[in-house]
This record gives C-alpha cells, structure tokens and sequence, in this order.
C-alpha cells in the first residue's frame, strides 16, 4: 500500500460510482431545462462551456476523474442554491462561470473539437426562430 488513500481502504482510483455518490452530477432533463431557460442570460461562450461540458461528462471516452470534476461543476450550475442567485442581473451567472470555465480548463483534451462543435450546433438551434407551418 503506497497511498494514504488505500490505507483506508478506499482505492487509488476512484469509481464513477463512488465519486457520483459524493457529487451527484445533474440530470440530462435538469441540466437541458436550465440551458434553455438561461442560455441567453449566460452568453454564448459561457452556455457552450456548459453543453461542451455536458457532453464531455456523458461521453464514454472521458475518464471517471475528469467525469467528476465536469459533473461537480454542471452540478453547481442546475443547483438552485448559489453564492450569487443567478436572479441578480448582470451577475448572476458569474459563480457559475467560473466554475464551468475551471472544470472545462482543468480537463484539458477531455474536451474534444467534436464536443465544442456540437456544443456551438446546440447552442445555435436554441435560438434559431421557430419555423411555423401555413
């Protein structure tokens, strides 16, 4: 046993399963409400972060830790408790865009070209007019 960790008996690497025990990540239909119900508050850059980081988080390629720090972050973003009530105008969002933009730099290539490009088609068909049958 080299690490203090595996002393107590808890193992080196952590599962998904024990880490979404300590920090449930959001659900898909909790985290899609609040983008779309926010994703004009938040700004462009900061809403693709979240979607980029969403996807990273449910995508099987990603490892279980950075999993975790993506889920802790999308986590704080649908809670409905913040340090700055996203209520407030002007800055509502800045905790949870720091937090989001933390995450996605601390996981660096966890987050592919494919995610942001279909984070940025995401965000784009959110606010694309409605098109209304005649």
């Amino acid at each position: 046993m080299n690490s203090t960790i595996e002393q107590k008996g808890m193992p080196a690497e952590p599962t998904l399963e024990l880490l979404q025990e300590q920090q449930p990540a959001p659900d898909e239909m909790t985290f899609w409400r609040k983008v779309k119900r926010s994703s004009k508050k938040l700004g462009e850059e900061i809403a693709v972060t979240g979607i980029k980081s969403w996807l990273a988080m449910t995508d099987s390629q990603t490892s279980v830790r950075h999993k975790a720090i993506l889920g802790g972050a999308l986590a704080y973003f649908v809670l409905p408790v913040d340090m700055v009530p996203d209520v407030l105008a002007g800055v509502g969002f800045t905790d949870d865009m720091a937090a989001m933009t933390l995450a996605a730099n601390s996981v660096g290539t966890a987050i592919t070209d494919q995610h942001e490009q279909a984070a940025r088609d995401k965000w784009h068909s959110l606010h694309e007019p409605s098109v209304k049958a005649d």
